[in-house]
């Protein structure tokens, strides 16, 4: 092909481009403006979109912590008995109350008590024997080294009817503090071991809540601090008193463990139950309040729409104490201004806007 002829097929590929390019500019122009014309009529067709408000008013507020925790027992313990053997008598009652240092269970002791009163003679015929070796020694009748050797056999025998009495002891189950039997897992007859369970020894004149709280609240609860909490399947109250803190924070939580402990005479509060806790920081009995979905972040700041002269108006406001659904007002509004709480992401500064529900 000549020269001549690549350059007017260029040219003509070239108008044909041109002409391309010319009819989708075209297009593209004329049709989303047809469609944004409709769209505005259309836009325009629709009825304001409907807006809820709320009417600031000053209320009661409560700077408070709350969290979740169990009650134990005051104290508690498993009876169990010191060395196996065949359980002759009983003591006690399921459900009873008993006091520290009642007896409770007593096992067979036959042997040591025979062991002992053997013991318990050859102790008094040393004593016997040292009585009469001190008036032959002040006579010269025994010699010193006689005489010591004889104090040693009666100590070692003291030690052996100590010993011995101590074994008697482990026979014995003893009520380690004042508390509510619970029930009962062995009958007279059983034959028990140190592993055996005999009853629960609860002490209920008193229990503990154990809870934990965030760690941002560190060195904010103190000792003696007092708390309120509710038990599971009931309404009613109950105050206790923050009497140790944990000196750490739970790594794997990120909370502070903390134990109170609450009177509890009438025996009505259980331990195991689940416990519903609230420490009071603060009371405000004038606080501005608003919901908490009126409230719209923006970068470092946070604002609330205003109703003015009907229509939106943007204020810029500082936030303090949150609850479940509202959040504290510390600046920026006042007590009668019409918070917008709904279709936020519908409104713009200045819009006009029609209320729907004011409450």
């Amino acid at each position: 092909m000549t020269p001549v002829r690549i350059v007017v097929l260029l040219l003509l590929l070239g108008v044909v481009f041109i002409g391309i390019a010319w009819r989708l500019e075209w297009f593209s122009k004329s049709t989303p403006a047809s469609g944004g014309a409709a769209s505005s009529n259309k836009n325009k067709e629709l009825p304001p979109q409907p807006i809820k408000a709320y009417v600031v008013k000053k209320e009661f507020l409560e700077d408070r912590i709350n969290a979740v925790g169990s009650i134990i027992a005051n104290e508690e313990v498993e009876l169990k008995p010191e060395v196996a053997g065949k359980v002759t008598h009983i003591f006690f009652q399921e459900g009873s109350m008993v006091t520290k240092g009642q007896l409770l269970l007593q096992l067979n002791d036959d042997e040591l008590q025979a062991e002992l009163k053997r013991a318990l003679v050859q102790q008094e015929l040393l004593e016997k024997k040292k009585a009469r070796d001190e008036k032959l020694l002040q006579r010269q009748g025994i010699s010193q080294e006689e005489f010591e050797s004889l104090v040693a056999q009666l100590e070692a025998q003291k030690a052996t009817v100590e010993a011995i009495q101590s074994q008697i002891a482990k026979t014995r189950v003893l009520a380690p503090f004042s508390g509510q039997i619970g029930l009962r897992y062995v009958s007279e007859g059983s034959y028990v071991t140190p592993t055996t369970r005999i009853a629960s020894l609860i002490d209920l004149s008193s229990v503990k809540v154990d809870f934990a709280i965030p760690e941002k609240y560190m060195g904010v609860v103190r000792k003696g601090m007092k708390i309120i909490f509710t038990v599971a399947g009931g309404a009613k109250e109950y105050t206790g008193t923050v009497y140790a803190i944990e000196p750490k924070v739970e790594s794997s939580t990120r909370t502070i463990p903390i134990r109170a402990i609450c009177e509890n005479r009438d025996r009505e509060i259980l331990p195991g139950a689940f416990a519903s806790v609230k420490i009071v920081l603060n009371k405000i009995d004038n606080a501005i309040l608003i919901p908490t979905e009126a409230v719209v972040p923006e970068m470092d700041v946070k604002k609330v729409f205003l109703v003015k002269s009907g229509k939106a108006t943007p204020v810029t406001v500082k936030t303090g104490i949150r609850t479940e659904s509202k959040v504290q007002v510390l600046e920026g509004i006042s007590e009668g201004d019409t918070v917008i709480t709904a279709g936020l992401m519908q409104i713009k500064p200045n819009m006009p806007i029609k209320l729907a529900e004011v409450y």
